[in-house]
């Protein structure tokens, strides 16, 4: 649908990005096929580093041709193989991807959705249940005939049964979907999150999920591209502790987070200004903004610009992580435009908007439409590395972080392990002094979990976790190990 919208654009851009030191960059994939669109990233064999996938979609002036998802196994310190056989190649305009471990089995899967094929779909990781990973399995529908026009496509657990659910779109009947998933691969429509019940929200595009009212369960913010704005529906569940689950009821915030917008490009969550609650975020295609809104449940939004045209004329995308292992959220921003094609960078801060400055990451001459982020190198550093399309170049590539510089400041923590490893309630500190050390626990994309204080006596309580892998830092210092959490 997103190619639909841009071929209606001439789009230009001017070249104002300076002051960079370029990140190494590696080649993942030289030939993607036409149009690489989506990129995401998990462990899809399970052996302890991160995958790549990729989706395509080749618009081809509104006549559907060859699309592919690909997905690249990582050796563990960055070199990836271009797996065959693909894992679709029957798929067509592909505008939703996730990799997400759908079955709790230890090993993440893929979904994806068609915009022309009207349908969401996953494929699951394989294995012999004795640790061996033996390929990735066919396509499976969810929600057959419930979605048209698909777009993107969130994870997350909504019901608070452990269990993980999944959110899109159906742009073509103006409908916010949600599919209960029962852990073990299935999935059972719900009620709407909106039923085309808003008069004024028009053409459902963009969904994702975060807590903007801090009571401990995911909202979903939708964006819509035919009326330019933004809504929030709030998660009223209750009876959290009921089996089976009761349903889930939402509610439209009263106040739209936005309605000001020209060519809504992307709407998603992310803490920006480092609070500890997620922010509404959206990238203005023509209007060339980056912007976060701090939103009053029922009431005012503040819009902050985080980037604005004479930064990049076209931003694409916008991912909310934090790169210079500081523990606070930086901000990343991608160019969807023709002439000047960056990847740059915003250097976040404490209870309050990122550094205005902006510094280069990259600039390699392709469109940057999506990007993921991990450590795909799995360096000492346990830092994030970014993985991104060239959507005019046809290819896969990641750059290697450069930011940070492996050094220990504190001679007491030189010589720590953790146990156990997997954990399933605490994690135990060996080597540690008796004082007390402030650590902060994020996922793998970088969003922070926990921040608490250890030291030799006393471990750190992981019993509120979910399942999978976990970087564990020592704040000020360069001191990260990962744990996995069972």
């Amino acid at each position: 649908m997103k190619k639909t919208l841009l071929n209606l654009l001439v789009i230009t851009c001017i070249g104002n990005i300076s002051n960079a030191q370029p990140w190494s960059q590696t080649n993942v994939d030289p030939n993607t096929g036409q149009e690489p669109y989506e990129i995401a990233s998990g462990d899809i064999d399970n052996d302890g580093d991160i995958d790549l996938v990729m989706a395509t979609y080749d618009y081809n002036g509104g006549t559907p041709t060859q699309d592919y998802i690909k997905w690249y196994s990582n050796d563990g310190s960055g070199g990836y193989t271009v797996e065959t056989p693909e894992v679709s190649t029957t798929m067509q305009w592909i505008d939703g991807l996730i990799v997400v471990d759908l079955n709790n089995d230890g090993y993440d899967d893929i979904v994806a959705t068609s915009v022309n094929q009207n349908k969401i779909v996953y494929f699951l990781s394989q294995h012999d249940g004795m640790g061996t990973f033996t390929g990735i399995g066919p396509e499976t529908p969810v929600g057959v005939g419930t979605v048209v026009g698909p777009g993107n496509v969130v994870a997350g657990d909504i019901n608070k049964d452990n269990h993980v659910d999944l959110v899109t779109i159906s742009y073509d009947n103006n409908r916010v979907i949600w599919y209960r998933g029962d852990g073990a691969g299935g999935f059972v429509l719900q009620t709407y999150i909106d039923d085309n019940d808003c008069l004024t929200c028009l053409g459902a595009y963009y969904v994702d999920v975060g807590d903007f009212d801090n009571d401990d369960d995911l909202d979903v913010v939708v964006g819509y591209v035919d009326s330019q704005s933004i809504e929030i529906f709030y998660n009223e569940y209750d009876d959290m502790d009921v089996d089976p689950p009761s349903s889930v009821t939402w509610l439209r915030d009263t106040v739209p987070v936005d309605t000001g917008g020209t060519f809504l490009f992307v709407v998603t969550a992310g803490d920006v200004n480092n609070d500890n609650i997620d922010e509404v975020v959206s990238v203005d295609f023509s209007a060339g903004e980056v912007n976060y809104f701090d939103k009053i449940k029922n009431g005012a939004s503040t819009k902050n610009t985080i980037c604005d045209g004479t930064i990049i004329t076209n931003p694409a995308s916008v991912f909310v992580a934090d790169l210079d292992n500081d523990t606070l959220n930086d901000v990343i921003v991608t160019d969807g435009g023709s002439a000047d094609e960056a990847m740059i960078w915003f250097k976040g801060n404490s209870m309050t908007s990122p550094d205005a400055v902006q510094t280069l990451i990259f600039d390699n001459g392709s469109v940057m439409y999506d990007i993921t982020v991990g450590d795909f190198d799995n360096d000492a550093l346990n830092d994030l590395d970014i993985a991104t399309i060239g959507n005019t170049t046809d290819t896969v590539d990641w750059y290697e972080n450069v930011l940070n510089v492996l050094s220990i400041n504190d001679p007491t923590i030189q010589n720590i392990s953790i146990y156990p490893n997997p954990a399933k309630d605490q994690l135990n500190f060996k080597g540690l002094s008796n004082q007390d050390y402030n650590v902060s626990v994020t996922d793998l994309l970088g969003k922070n979990i926990l921040n608490e204080t250890v030291n030799s006596i006393r471990g750190l309580d992981i019993s509120n976790l979910n399942s999978g892998m976990y970087i564990i830092n020592f704040v000020d210092t360069n001191s990260s190990f990962k744990f996995v959490k069972e």
